[in-house]
């Protein structure tokens, strides 16, 4: 595995010393944050363990189309990998059955096979540290045409309430899939379970086919519409193109609408967010937007 070379994170919570909230990763790594207070302060450091990743993988010696963006959209700071699936690169879901730092979240086996991780963000909602099962992932996270497991426990969408699934194959597109309440009578569990390699459960969606749209009719389990935190996203354009975009502060659903819509997004839902907010890449891997 080649050095991670640059890690983005987010500080999302009151007054909390550098110390106490830092973890150094390795000498070389570059790690940022801009805080939520008035002062929007740069944080050193590696804020949360967190539960899954969504990652990119690609072939060793070969030459990847992964752009990394950054940018400023309606006063939030924003990063972006963008990544055209290929035969030797594409986007899967990771999970090690425990929380720790997105830069340790990956496919073993895929480095066997010759491929290197080139950079991820952090994804499904998962229980807190003040919860016995810390970690374990809030809905469905599906791996290699598997269904995960929290020990005993198998990771389905089925899983609590208010939850869109995110289902695609390693070369197929993107489909989003409400598993919660039902919006027009409160019944219990809807929708279907899809066959497919990968699937993750967010909160709510942004764009559903094209079109400005929340599956889950304002029922998402937990909701980041109306502070200040920082979040993550997972979108795909109508060409099979993810995007994997970390927005750094809070910002209201239409624009996070019109921001995606400007990339080209026609699938788009919402991941964790607050102090889980985290990007990683290989600088080497990855090129700059121009």
């Amino acid at each position: 595995m080649k050095k991670l070379a640059k890690i983005a994170a987010v500080f999302c919570v009151g007054v909390v010393s550098i110390a106490s909230r830092t973890r150094t990763v390795n000498a070389e790594t570059i790690k940022k944050s801009w805080g939520q207070g008035s002062s929007n302060t740069f944080i050193l450091g590696f804020n949360n363990a967190v539960g899954s990743a969504v990652n990119i993988y690609t072939m060793k010696d070969s030459d990847p189309s992964i752009i990394h963006h950054t940018g400023n959209y309606n006063g939030v700071n924003y990063e972006m990998l963008e990544v055209t699936p290929s035969e030797t690169t594409f986007v899967k879901m990771d999970y090690i059955g425990r929380p720790d730092m997105l830069d340790a979240i990956y496919d073993w086996g895929l480095l066997s096979e010759g491929y290197v991780r080139a950079g991820g963000i952090n994804a499904n909602y998962y229980s807190w540290i003040t919860n016995p099962n810390y970690g374990q992932p809030v809905g469905g996270l599906r791996m290699a045409g598997k269904w995960t497991y929290f020990h005993s426990h198998q990771n389905l969408p089925e899983y609590g309430s208010g939850f869109v699934t995110a289902y695609w194959d390693r070369f197929g597109p993107m489909k989003l899939v409400y598993h919660g309440q039902d919006v027009a009578t409160g019944a219990g569990w809807v929708g279907e379970k899809v066959e497919s390699e990968c699937a993750l459960s967010g909160s709510y969606t942004y764009l559903v086919d094209g079109e400005r749209k929340d599956l889950t009719g304002g029922y998402g389990w937990y909701s980041y519409h109306s502070n200040d935190y920082g979040f993550t996203c997972l979108a795909q354009k109508k060409d099979g193109t993810f995007l994997l975009i970390c927005f750094w502060n809070g910002m209201r659903d239409e624009k996070v609408q019109d921001f995606l819509l400007e990339q080209d997004a026609y699938n788009a839902i919402r991941l964790d967010g607050g102090t889980s907010t985290c990007m990683v890449y290989e600088d080497d891997l990855v090129k700059e937007a121009a």
